[in-house]
């Protein structure tokens, strides 16, 4: 009930109602508690009748806790994070340790909200050296994860498309020292810095006069919306 029609009640009760002021009160007090019930009361039937619902909350989306068979990733678990997919929402990705030992020995597996297994990927390892970088994900929406295949470190760079992840195009598919075009061995991530981003630092052996002598230098690579390069 609008506050001017409890105004005007109020001076109507106070004008008509006969007797002593504290009848008065009780029969305002009584009228106002009847109008403020049916004011609700006709608020939630004009709700119904227009046949509107509230809308309920969304529901969390709910991923296994292991990749399924199709992901052809049977092993441990190392560890598991849950993204945003640019285009297909919400993911969780696993890193595994693999038991089939004729394959590669990690794998990066990703499964949708709606259960859709995405392709995994191989990724030679040793022992449990898969892990997730920290922060996981920048503001190119890249995920990255760390990887060791017996020395240096190395960075996978998962890199979103319309049907998952783009081909981390390993230079020799069998033995990942060599890195790969979303793959770069014998390197490491820094920042994220103030453009939100993750640059790549690559060390190289100039393998002159041989690689056990040969100098090292470092290079800087920077996401240019395709892949990490030297900056021009």
């Amino acid at each position: 009930m609008p506050p001017s029609i409890f105004q005007h009640l109020r001076r109507h009760l106070l004008r008509c109602t006969p007797g002593s002021p504290s009848l008065r009160i009780a029969a305002l007090a009584s009228a106002l508690a009847v109008g403020f019930i049916c004011g609700c009361t006709g608020s939630t039937s004009t709700h119904q009748a227009n046949g509107s619902t509230p809308s309920a909350a969304p529901s969390p989306v709910s991923f296994p806790s292991r990749p399924p068979d199709a992901a052809q990733c049977p092993g441990t678990i190392l560890d598991h994070r849950d993204i945003k997919h640019p285009d297909l929402g919400a993911v969780r990705v696993f890193l595994i340790r693999r038991t089939d030992t004729d394959t590669l020995t990690g794998c990066i597996a990703s499964v949708t909200g709606s259960g859709r297994v995405l392709k995994s990927i191989g990724v030679e390892i040793y022992e449990n050296e898969l892990k997730f970088a920290d922060p996981v994900s920048d503001a190119t929406k890249n995920t990255f994860v760390i990887y060791n295949p017996g020395r240096y470190d190395g960075v996978v760079v998962l890199v979103p498309n319309e049907t998952g992840y783009e081909d981390i195009a390993w230079t020799d598919p069998e033995a990942h020292y060599r890195g790969g075009r979303l793959a770069h061995y014998n390197a490491r991530l820094v920042g994220p810095g103030e453009d939100g981003r993750y640059t790549v630092v690559k060390s190289e052996n100039s393998c002159n006069p041989s690689c056990a002598d040969g100098s090292i230098s470092q290079v800087v690579l920077h996401w240019n919306g395709h892949d990490y390069l030297p900056a021009q």
